[in-house]
């Protein structure tokens, strides 16, 4: 009886291990770790070139990450956004670490890996949603 007792264990520590070591699909779940409203704008794109954003940190062109308009940039340094192309339904989650002053209320700057993302370059600006996650 021993030896069927540690083969269960065994099995059943396989299982496991498969279970939590496969691959988990890709799906928007964005919706329901929502953490603030929908706001409707447009997204443009800069390029960081090395240089240390409003929140501090230098990130490379490939990050994901974004520029907060003014009117809602206060306290947004770090926080995740779910950034979507309403043309083309395409999404990305980006990291707010830098301030765009120039950008309209409920508009974003992205990063250039960001906007490539959900849309092309050559768009220069894209209609967007976003919320906080």
């Amino acid at each position: 009886m021993f030896p069927q007792t540690i083969l269960a264990t065994v099995a059943a520590l396989l299982v496991a291990t498969h279970v939590l070591s496969s691959p988990t699909p890709l799906t928007d779940t964005s919706a329901s770790k929502r953490t603030g409203p929908t706001f409707t704008g447009k997204a443009t794109y800069y390029f960081q070139s090395g240089v240390a954003g409003a929140c501090g940190q230098v990130n490379p062109d490939t990050a994901l990450i974004g520029a907060m308009n003014a009117a809602q940039y206060p306290g947004t340094c770090g926080e995740s956004v779910v950034v979507t192309n309403t043309q083309n339904g395409k999404f990305v989650t980006i990291r707010i670490e830098d301030l765009c002053p120039g950008c309209a209320a409920n508009s974003l700057d992205l990063s250039v890996a960001g906007f490539d993302a959900i849309g092309a370059e050559a768009d220069g600006v894209l209609p967007i949603v976003w919320h906080t996650v």
